[in-house]
């Protein structure tokens, strides 16, 4: 297992205040805890994350389980921030940050990952893993954050929030129909998925 100083944890929490305070949404503790656990299960090496934010959960993954994480972020203001954060922690050869929108980003199309880490734009989920998937090595897991969306109700939110959990919903039910992929829903966090492919 990948070896974590302190001082790394102690400054993955400064970082993970920081954006709190900045009010930058990131994964939750739960939620993170059960990211880096299920790569460690799954001994991840590679890691392509749609949305880094300012980069607390790449840097999260990196430090904990070693493996190299690739992460897309399309807002320029946050990019900076995770560029700056991961030079902070000595992580420049570990992390690649890829600045631009998620749905236009081309990829080395030899490119493979062992893991890929969908937590941005949750009316783009399904857009996204269609994207993404064929970057998938053959053992390779998707996991997908945000999907229970606090837990709202319904009847109680915006017309635009109501159109946003109708989207996840529908995600949901793409994935539980997928027919290359079968996909467990967990009410970890707000709430989080994992996929794997269902052919040897």
């Amino acid at each position: 297992m990948h070896k974590t100083t302190r001082t790394n944890l102690t400054k993955i929490n400064e970082l993970k205040l920081k954006a709190q305070s900045l009010k930058v949404p990131i994964l939750s503790d739960d939620g993170l805890l059960f990211l880096v656990e299920t790569l460690q299960k799954y001994n991840v090496q590679s890691v392509l994350e749609i949305g880094s934010a300012v980069g607390y959960s790449a840097i999260a993954m990196a430090t904990h389980t070693g493996a190299h994480v690739t992460t897309i972020e399309r807002e320029v203001d946050l990019h900076a921030f995770a560029v700056k954060n991961v030079a902070s922690f000595g992580l420049e050869h570990q992390i690649t940050l890829i600045l631009g929108d998620a749905l236009e980003v081309e990829l080395n199309p030899h490119s493979r990952f062992d893991a890929i880490f969908i937590d941005a734009a949750k009316a783009q989920y399904e857009k996204f893993f269609t994207k993404y998937e064929p970057y998938l090595s053959d053992k390779g897991i998707i996991i997908t954050d945000n999907l229970n969306f606090h837990h709202v109700d319904i009847e109680t939110v915006s017309r635009g929030t109501k159109n946003l959990v109708k989207r996840l919903e529908a995600f949901k039910q793409f994935l539980k129909e997928h027919p290359e992929y079968d996909s467990e829903l967990f009410d970890i966090g707000d709430g989080m998925s994992i996929s794997k492919r269902n052919r040897p």
